[in-house]
Order: C-alpha cells, then structure tokens, then sequence
C-alpha cells in the first residue's frame, strides 16, 4: 500500500520541473492527484503521463482563478487531504542574462585579484514594478490564496507543503524579489502552522538548492558553474529528490512535523 493511499492532493505547477515530479510520485503512492498549472496542455499532459487524476488549470496569482480551481476539486474529488504549493517563475530581474553573466564574471575576476569588487549587479535599482509584483504574486500571493481555500476542506486534517527556497534562507543578489517572495513563505508556513494544528493540519515547506528544472534553464552557467562548485556533493538537483521531501512531509511518516522547513540542498546551505 502506497504512503497516500485513499488521499486526495492538489499539485500546483505540476505540469513540469518540481510540481511534475511531485504529482508523478503522489500518484505512484496511491493518491488521487489534481494537477495545477497556468498552462491547460501542460497539466493535461502531467495527468494522461501519470494515467489518472484531474487537470485544473489556473493562475495561481488570481484569487477568482484558485477559488475555481477549490471548487472544481472540491465538486469532482470531494475532499483534499494534500496541497503542495509548487507554482512559481523565475527570472534575473530586468536585465539581459548576457550582461548579468559578464557582470558576474567581472566580479569573479576582481574577487580574485584581491583588490575588491568593483563591478555592480545593480539589479534593485534597475527593477520595475511590475517585475517586483509579478514575482511576490505567483509565489507568495500564490501560496496564500492557495492555502486559504485548501483550508476550507481540511475540517479534518490534512497536509500543506510549500516550497520555498534556500534563498529565502540566505537571500540571492541576483534575484531580491525571487528571495523576498521564497523567505515570506517561510514566515507564512510558520504563522499558519501555528494556527491550524488544532484542526490537524500540518503546514511544512521544502527549501531546495539548485534543481535541474525547465525554471532554472534561463539562469547563466557561469551562475550553475559557481553554484555547482559551492556545493559539497558536486552537482545540481533532480526534481525527484525534492519530490521524495514532499512526499515524507505530505505522508504519515512525518506526523510530528509542523512550521518546520527541510532543505534537499546538497550541502549548499547548512544552516
């Protein structure tokens, strides 16, 4: 028998990377998995890969978008037992990923030679609006709008997994608003663990390092190369590692976990 067995979850961003991963394992465990994700082909496409499950498309971002979402979950599988908060973007602010990696190296160079760093990142200062709202949006808004419905169905119990990130544990300079959003998370997974555990649900979040995902494709290489080197264990995620992290914190077999963050890292961070 499964680890979910009989258990109904929500995946958002299950139509690729993390989510997918996520989605494809929950059902490998016997779970009922509705499949989320902002684009319709991708989380039809999760759904017929795995063989079973819901497709439910949405935008995270949107409130009116989420609730639909519940209610289709709620009226099509009765119950919600998981969510796991996987939905997210990434990007390197408003600035050309050529220019950020020359800078990058610049500043490599001149860490080197021992006489300071003197090329800047600039990437707050050069940040719009809307590339700031657009991030703290699908991440943060998204987890919350996500969390408030998915608690209207666990009267009885239940799961919430969010995924944060190890920059919201240390913050990345390339990425300010991708930080904020992931450590935010952090404060909310606290916060509302401490107040639903009367109902019986846990609320946990995962951390990963750098994954091997269609997210982190954009990012520079020299950036993959240092961030490889930083870590101990020589090498990026898979999707499956942190699927395996999500699938203890959703099962039984983490029962005693609650407001709590793990982190699939390799090392990279060991605070």
């Amino acid at each position: 028998m499964g680890k979910l067995e009989g258990k109904v979850a929500l995946v958002t961003g299950g139509g690729s990377g993390i989510g997918r991963a996520v989605a494809t394992l929950f059902a490998g465990e016997g779970a009922t998995v509705a499949v989320n994700d902002i684009d319709e082909d991708s989380a039809n496409k999760t759904v017929a890969d795995i063989g079973s499950g819901l497709a439910v498309p949405a935008d995270v971002a949107d409130p009116e978008s989420v609730r639909s979402m519940f209610g289709r979950v709620h009226s099509e599988l009765g119950r919600l037992d998981v969510l796991v908060n996987c939905a997210g973007i990434a990007e390197t602010a408003d600035m050309d990923t050529e220019d950020m990696e020359a800078r990058v190296q610049a500043r490599i160079a001149e860490a080197m030679s021992g006489q300071g760093t003197r090329t800047h990142l600039d990437v707050t200062r050069s940040l719009s609006d809307e590339g700031w709202d657009r991030m703290i949006r699908v991440h943060l808004y998204g987890t919350f709008h996500c969390t408030r419905e998915a608690l209207k169905l666990m009267d009885d119990g239940g799961s919430i997994v969010n995924l944060s990130s190890v920059a919201g544990l240390t913050g990345l300079a390339a990425v300010p608003h991708y930080s904020a959003a992931k450590a935010g998370i952090l404060g909310f997974t606290r916060a509302v663990a401490q107040e639903v555990g009367s109902r019986g649900v846990r609320v946990n979040a995962i951390c990963p390092g750098w994954i091997e995902t269609p997210m982190t494709e954009p990012i520079p290489p020299l950036l993959k190369m240092l961030a490889i080197g930083q870590t101990p264990l020589g090498r990026t995620g898979q999707p499956e590692e942190v699927a395996q992290t999500a699938l203890f914190l959703a099962s039984d077999d983490s029962s005693f976990f609650t407001g709590q963050w793990l982190s699939p890292n390799g090392g990279l961070v060991t605070i």
